[in-house]
């Protein structure tokens, strides 16, 4: 793989871990504030309030990671919740390049008369 290909799989990498990292500091900022919520008048949270508070926060991840039908994804495959989303995005986005790369390497290695026997037999899509 050339080094270009291997840069644009990098900078994917790195975007997806942002796009990572702000959906979990996101999640503990939301779950912070619920602590910060069910917390006493004395800042303890009252051991009745436990049974509620992790109730909360279950469904808060829950929300990050599985759609409302608790499944991460649909039976196309599409993603249903913040984390599988960002999961599948880089998949596809390094998939593209994959693909691209090939796409250049059969242009260069594919006979004249192949490749226009090929483009006239293309389906045009809407």
């Amino acid at each position: 793989m050339a080094k270009t290909d291997r840069q644009v799989f990098f900078r994917q990498l790195v975007s997806s871990e942002k796009q990572m990292d702000a959906l979990f500091q996101a999640l503990a900022v939301e779950i912070g504030n619920a602590v910060f919520r069910a917390q006493g008048t004395d800042g303890k949270v009252p051991i009745q309030a436990l049974p509620r508070l992790q109730k909360q926060a279950g469904a808060m991840v829950r929300a990050q990671f599985l759609g409302a039908n608790g499944q991460a994804f649909d039976e196309n495959n599409e993603p249903l919740a913040p984390f599988p989303r960002i999961i599948a995005e880089g998949q596809r986005a390094m998939v593209d390049v994959a693909l691209e790369r090939t796409v250049t390497i059969l242009d260069k290695a594919l006979p004249e008369d192949l490749r226009l026997a090929m483009a006239a037999r293309e389906v045009k899509q809407p």
